[in-house]
Formats: structure tokens, C-alpha cells, sequence
């Protein structure tokens, strides 16, 4: 496996390779304003403008609230009615909630993490 450099999530405005919530390594910058996520098995490059960079592993779920405007983001069970899912920090299991939780159990990992209720996709 490759160094990691820091972890990439795409921004609001951009959600094409990327999985609006989900965190992917960063394993190289290259010059100019790209980098190059892993993407699964695949090596992904994206212009800077569009990722919400840090340095950490994420730690808190992140919110996606889906708009509308971009393609549908899952087929799953929910997906007719719900319109907001929450992404797990650790596997990126995507997860339907109730109410307003602080924290969620992931129900492929199994881990509890706190929810980022600031910062929504």
C-alpha cells in the first residue's frame, strides 16, 4: 500500500468518482492544483478545487443530504423516501438514521462514532 498523505472528501459541488461523504486516502499531489485518491483498487485524480482536504483519519459520520441535483446516490432499501444518510467514517457504509442521533453504531463495522452535524454533503 502506498503512504497516505492525508485524507480527500469530495465538496458540495463536485461529486462525480466520489461518493458525496465518503473519505479516501490521498497517496500522491501533483503538481499544479490535482491529487490522487484511492479509490477502491483504483487510483483516482481530482482537480484540488473540488476536495475537502485533512491531514487525520476521519473520525465522525458524515451527514449527506441529497439535493436533487446530482445523480441518485443509492439504490438501497430507503432510497425512495429519505433524502439525508449518514456515511461511516471507518468502512463508508452509507446509513439511514432516525431522528437527529449524536452518535451511530455502523452496521457493517460495527464501530460508534460520533455524527458531524456541523459540516453536511
Amino acid at each position: 500500500m502506498m503512504a497516505q498523505l492525508g485524507w480527500a472528501r469530495s465538496s458540495n459541488k463536485f461529486a462525480d468518482a466520489l461518493r458525496r461523504g465518503a473519505w479516501y486516502p490521498v497517496v500522491e499531489e501533483r503538481t499544479g492544483e490535482k491529487a490522487v485518491v484511492q479509490v477502491d483498487q483504483t487510483q483516482v485524480e481530482v482537480q484540488k478545487a473540488n476536495l475537502l482536504l485533512r491531514v487525520d483519519p476521519p473520525t465522525h459520520w458524515s451527514i449527506v443530504i441529497r439535493t436533487g441535483v446530482m445523480r441518485p446516490t443509492w439504490s438501497g432499501p430507503h432510497s425512495a423516501g429519505d433524502t439525508t444518510y449518514a456515511v461511516c467514517p471507518h468502512c463508508s457504509e452509507r446509513q439511514f438514521f432516525d431522528s437527529h442521533p449524536q452518535t451511530l453504531e455502523c452496521r457493517r463495522c460495527h464501530k460508534t462514532s460520533p455524527v458531524d452535524w456541523q459540516t453536511t454533503c
